[in-house]
C-alpha cells in the first residue's frame, strides 16, 4: 500500500520511452536511408520510399510530443535540474569524443575537444531550445496562469495564424518549427489542455487520422514530383504535426497503470536522444552502420527491419551508458551540490 502512494503513474512515463524510440528510428531513417534529402532535391528513390515517407508521417510527431508533456505537467524550475542537465550533455559531448578518439575513429585536437561543446548552440538543436523554454518557463507559467479559456484561445490563434502568414519571403517565423517560437506555442496548448481537456475519447484514432493525413500530403507532393514541397509537410509548425501530438499525448493518458520499470526506463531516455545525436556517433551510425547495412541486406524489407534492430541496440546502449553516467556522476552532483556558493545560486529559484 505505501508502494502505491510513492510510485507514480507510468501512463506518460511510457509515452517518453515510445517517443524515443520513434526519434532514433525517425533519424536512422530520415539520415541512414537519406530520406531527408527529399528537402534539397538530390533524393534517390527506393522501393521503400513510399513506406518510408509512411512511416515518417507516424514518426515525426515525437519531439512536439515531448514538449507538450512538459507544458501539459508545467515545468518547474530548479537550478539543481538546469546544472545537472549541462553536466549531462557536457558528459556525452566530451566522454564520447574521446572514446572515439581511443577507438581511433577520431583524431585529438584541444580546439575539436573544445568544439564538442557545440550543443549550447547548433548539433544538439533540441537542446539550446529547451534550455530558452526551461528559462521561460515561470514566467510562461505566471502568465497563463492569468487568463481565462476565451484569452488563451484567442492567444493560441493568434500565434497560429502569425506563424503562418506569408509575407515577401518567408514566414514571419521562419524557423519551420524548430525554433522556441513552436516551443513555446506548444507549450501554451498544453496548458489549455491542462485546464479545459481532461479526456480525449477515441484520441488513438485522432493520433492515426492526423498521420495518414500527413502522409496523403507528404506522398502526394512527392508523387506529383515537388519532394522540396514533401519535406515542408514534416515542419514541426505544421498545425496537423501539432494537433496529432495532442491525441498521442491523450492516448497515452488514457491509459492508468504502474510499473517501477517502465518509470526507471523512462528516467534514462534522454540520455539516449543525448548518445545517438552526439556528432560522431550520429556520423558513424549514418556512414558506417546503416552504409553497412544496406550494402550486405538483399532488399528493403530486410533493410527496413535491420533499421528497426539497430534502433533497438541503440536504445538499449544509449540507456545502459546513461545508466553508468549517473553512477558516476551522481556522488558529483551530490558534492557539488554541497558546496556553500551552489547552494545560493540554487536558491535564486
Amino acid at each position: 500500500m505505501k508502494l502505491e502512494k510513492v510510485q507514480r503513474d507510468s501512463n506518460i512515463e511510457l509515452l517518453r520511452i515510445v517517443l524515443m524510440f520513434m526519434i532514433i528510428v525517425h533519424h536512422l531513417v530520415t539520415r541512414g536511408l537519406k530520406l531527408r534529402e527529399l528537402g534539397s532535391g538530390t533524393y534517390t528513390p527506393m522501393e521503400s520510399t513510399t513506406f518510408q515517407i509512411l512511416l515518417n508521417s507516424f514518426l515525426i510527431v515525437a519531439v512536439n510530443t515531448y514538449v507538450f508533456i512538459s507544458g501539459y505537467f508545467e515545468i518547474r524550475f530548479k537550478m539543481k535540474v538546469l546544472i545537472s542537465f549541462l553536466i549531462q550533455c557536457t558528459f556525452y559531448s566530451i566522454v564520447l569524443y574521446l572514446v572515439f578518439v581511443w577507438l581511433g575513429l577520431a583524431t585529438f585536437d584541444w580546439k575539436t575537444m573544445a568544439m564538442t561543446l557545440y550543443f549550447l548552440y547548433k548539433g544538439w538543436w533540441f537542446v539550446p531550445i529547451y534550455l530558452t523554454l526551461y528559462a521561460l518557463a515561470p514566467m510562461l507559467n505566471k502568465g497563463l496562469a492569468g487568463l481565462n479559456k476565451k484569452q488563451l484561445i484567442c492567444m493560441i490563434v493568434v500565434l497560429l495564424i502569425l506563424a503562418h502568414i506569408k509575407f515577401v519571403t518567408g514566414n514571419f517565423i521562419s524557423d519551420r518549427g524548430f525554433g522556441i517560437y513552436n516551443f513555446i506555442f506548444i507549450y501554451i496548448v498544453a496548458h489549455y489542455c491542462r485546464n479545459y481537456v481532461k479526456k480525449i475519447d477515441y484520441a488513438w484514432v485522432g493520433y492515426i487520422v492526423c498521420s495518414l493525413v500527413i502522409f496523403a500530403l507528404a506522398y502526394g507532393t512527392y508523387y506529383i514530383g515537388k519532394p522540396k514541397i514533401t519535406w515542408t509537410i514534416y515542419n514541426y509548425n505544421n498545425p496537423v504535426l501539432i494537433l496529432s501530438a495532442v491525441f498521442l499525448f491523450f492516448t497515452f493518458k488514457n491509459l492508468s497503470f504502474k510499473s517501477g520499470l517502465i518509470n526507471s526506463v523512462a528516467g534514462l531516455v534522454f540520455g539516449t536522444y543525448l548518445f545517438h545525436e552526439q556528432r560522431n556517433v550520429c556520423l558513424y551510425l549514418r556512414d558506417n552502420v546503416v552504409v553497412y547495412l544496406r550494402t550486405v541486406m538483399p532488399n528493403d524489407t530486410t533493410l527496413l527491419l535491420s533499421i528497426f534492430g539497430l534502433a533497438i541496440v541503440v536504445f538499449i546502449v544509449g540507456i545502459s551508458i546513461e545508466k553508468i553516467r549517473q553512477y558516476i556522476c551522481d556522488p558529483i552532483l551530490e558534492y557539488l551540490y554541497r558546496i556553500k556558493w551552489v547552494q545560493k545560486i540554487s536558491d535564486l529559484n
